[in-house]
């Protein structure tokens, strides 16, 4: 595990300063949506960003969930996806941003769900891992399928739930490089 969590551990540093810095670009954007002008525009963008991303994120060699994980993640965002589907075919909006945001959230939830695999069952980092899973999973279902929320809402919102999710995934890396060090320096009597 000790190569493999290097390279988790400078990945995962990596993603999570893309994170942060993408978050506060898409911030900005909502408080630049404020103007009835910039709306779609912003909304555009913000979706181009986030969505860019998650595409990097799904791309990236070393950020892949095991098969039964991602299967089972998979199924929730085809679900969230039909469901924003149905809400446009209903006149109302397609809340893309959103649903970028809650297929992004599922993604880093299964990544946890993976990483917890990888310690003791009932030791305190596969419990933290665990719970990071379920709360981003949680909220990545209410982003994705929120669709009443306007435009200037969800940007603001996805925004800060995208420096929200850089700043676990920043914090995991420095808790998987402390763990590489525990196992790289043996136990002193």
């Amino acid at each position: 595990m000790t190569r493999l969590g290097q390279v988790e551990s400078e990945t995962l540093l990596k993603h999570g300063i893309v994170m942060i810095s993408l978050g506060t670009l898409v911030c900005a954007l909502g408080s630049s949506m404020a103007k009835p002008i910039h709306q779609d525009l912003g909304y555009i963008i913000a979706a181009l960003i986030i969505g860019g991303y998650l595409l990097i994120a799904l791309l990236s060699a070393g950020l892949r969930p095991p098969r039964r994980i991602a299967t089972a993640y998979i199924g929730v965002g085809l679900i969230m996806v039909s469901y924003a589907l149905v809400s446009a075919i209903q006149s109302k909006p397609l809340e893309l941003v959103g649903l970028l945001a809650g297929l992004l959230s599922l993604f880093w939830g299964a990544w946890y769900l993976s990483i917890a695999f990888t310690f003791l069952p009932t030791s305190p980092q596969a419990v933290g891992l665990c719970a990071l899973a379920a709360a981003n999973s949680s909220l990545g279902v209410i982003l994705g399928t929120r669709t009443e929320v306007s435009k200037l809402s969800t940007v603001t919102v996805c925004g800060c739930y995208t420096i929200l999710l850089g700043i676990q995934i920043y914090l995991t890396a420095a808790m998987l490089h402390r763990e590489l060090m525990r196992e790289k320096v043996p136990d002193r009597p």
